[in-house]
């Protein structure tokens, strides 16, 4: 028995075998974690569970760690992720086999050249490059970029200022402050989105910021991944071609500049990357002495971490890498940075007796506008227990994933080559088991002593192990200054707007879909 399709006789039994094998394939598929023993949601062909995750992908997992333990299963479309919940486990995979766990999962849509991200990166290559660029990111950079971030800070206040008594979405200021020292820190350009939202490079920022998994592109190369290629092969990304342009054209301006004004350049990350391979800092970066009065060295140093020493001096950057880890730095940055200030602000308009003593510690130690530095809110303790508190509540990346390069057990997990590791950033630190009333915001956890005595992956919001969040120290100089800049003139209240507790969104992060709308108050 047959049919006709476009003149092609097509034997029904034929078509009838395949579509039985792809069927059967399929279902064996979905067996995965129940052959294997691992609880798991039940999954959709085809889809997986990336359905269930509409609602928020924090809420998703963590449903699942109620019903099934510190360890299950999900399905990204048709593809197999452990998530596990368990820092010991993450110790040993983040850390002390890292060298199986040394890549982060790549999505079948390339984002050309935005895939020579480090994010993207694989093996070598990645260490070659993060060799590069590891110097930018020094405390000793931090300082020379620290001047940028402050004059960003001074539009900033005189904005809030505008505001007083009104009910101020503060993810919206953050956003747009956010972006200005961005875009002077890492392409040195003066954007004032602040003051201008129509600015070209806020506009296409903003589009690089819509693009997600939820895209049709991505759902279509998620449940069909040959269709991946064809897209490939036709520059269809996540990211659209107009803005990958404009983002491109603007670094390759940026670096044509540079050169013409060498000698004169602006300590800015583009020109930190040009440097960086015959730049006499870079040579020795191994042997600066690290402050013990700078307590990011506290966070940077929380964890094991098994780092070589070793630099790479004679890598050279291309082009592609260059205009890769520019954008990178902005896309990781930017979401990251201002949902992390509009829950701080929130913790503090919530907390006052907190708000009021960290008062007193911006009072003592950063009295006037030109005393805030890198220098100086990298001594102040508290503010650094706040943020620290404010990064354990509402971590801005929830999730961490790495991609197994070859089968490993530990603590009797088997993960095997080719699966996607997945860790839960927010679940882990609102564990009560390793956070006694995890609800609570409350920044003495993190004293020296408390920190002594806590597990070292029980907070992770910046990941762990060599393949650590590269920007940290840049995050932390940018959230304290805005805040501490802040608080000389102003305080935060809750307004009649304000959502207590806080409502967290239904996207890929906790930030409200709503924003978060608060006060500021001239203080008295």
């Amino acid at each position: 028995m047959s049919f006709s399709i476009f003149g092609f006789n097509v034997s029904l039994p034929l078509v009838g075998a395949i579509v039985a094998i792809l069927v059967g394939r399929e279902l064996w598929n979905l067996t995965y974690f129940w052959r294997r023993g691992i609880k798991c949601s039940r999954p959709l062909p085809l889809l997986g569970n990336i359905l269930s995750c509409t609602k928020g992908f924090y809420s998703y997992i963590y449903t699942c760690q109620q019903n099934y333990g510190n360890i299950f299963g999900l399905y990204f479309f048709r593809s197999p992720l452990i998530v596990v919940c368990d820092p010991d486990v993450l110790r040993d995979v983040l850390v002390k086999s890292f060298s199986k766990f040394s890549n982060h999962y790549q999505f079948f849509l390339k984002n050309r050249p935005l895939d020579q991200g480090l994010l993207d990166l694989r093996d070598q290559r990645w260490k070659d490059v993060r060799s590069v660029i590891s110097p930018t990111f020094s405390a000793l950079k931090m300082k020379q970029m620290s001047p940028v971030i402050n004059e960003c800070c001074d539009v900033l206040v005189t904005n809030l200022k505008k505001k007083q008594g009104e009910d101020i979405n503060v993810n919206s200021v953050f956003e747009a402050f956010t972006m200005d020292g961005i875009a002077k820190c890492a392409f040195g350009l003066q954007v004032d989105s602040q003051n201008n939202p129509d600015d070209p490079f806020v506009k296409h920022a903003k589009r690089i910021m819509d693009g997600t998994v939820e895209s049709p592109v991505a759902m279509i190369a998620g449940v069909f991944p040959p269709a991946a290629y064809l897209f490939n092969a036709l520059d269809i990304a996540l990211f659209p071609a107009e803005t990958r342009k404009f983002f491109r054209d603007v670094v390759v301006k940026a670096i044509e500049l540079k050169k013409r004004s060498a000698g004169n350049e602006r300590r800015d990350f583009l020109q930190l990357m040009m440097n960086a391979h015959n730049d006499d800092e870079h040579d020795s970066r191994s042997k600066v002495i690290k402050d013990d009065n700078d307590l990011h060295n506290l966070i940077e140093d929380h964890q094991d971490k098994h780092v070589s020493n070793a630099q790479n001096t004679k890598t050279q950057l291309t082009m592609d890498e260059i205009f890769a880890q520019a954008v990178l730095f902005f896309v990781a940055g930017y979401e990251t940075t201002n949902v992390t200030l509009g829950f701080l602000a929130y913790a503090l308009a919530t907390n006052p007796d907190i708000q009021d003593r960290l008062i007193e510690e911006v009072d003592e130690v950063t009295p006037t506008r030109d005393s805030v530095d890198y220098n100086s809110i990298a001594k102040m303790s508290l503010l650094d227990m706040v943020v620290c508190e404010t990064l354990r509540l509402y971590p801005p990346a929830v999730m961490g994933d790495r991609c197994c390069s070859e089968t490993h057990t530990v603590n009797g997990l088997t993960i095997e080559k080719g699966v996607q590791f997945l860790y839960s950033i927010y679940n882990i630190q609102r564990d009560p088991t390793l956070w006694p009333e995890p609800e609570k915001f409350d920044p003495s956890r993190f004293t020296k002593e408390n920190r002594a005595n806590r597990h070292p992956f029980a907070w992770i919001p910046f990941g762990a192990g060599p393949r650590n969040c590269i920007g940290m120290r840049f995050a932390l100089m940018e959230i304290k200054m805005a805040v501490v800049r802040i608080l000389q003139k102003y305080r935060f209240v809750p307004s009649p707007k304000t959502d207590i507790p806080v409502k967290f969104g239904t996207g890929n992060t906790l930030k409200p879909d709503g924003g978060i709308f608060l006060r500021v108050e001239e203080r008295q």
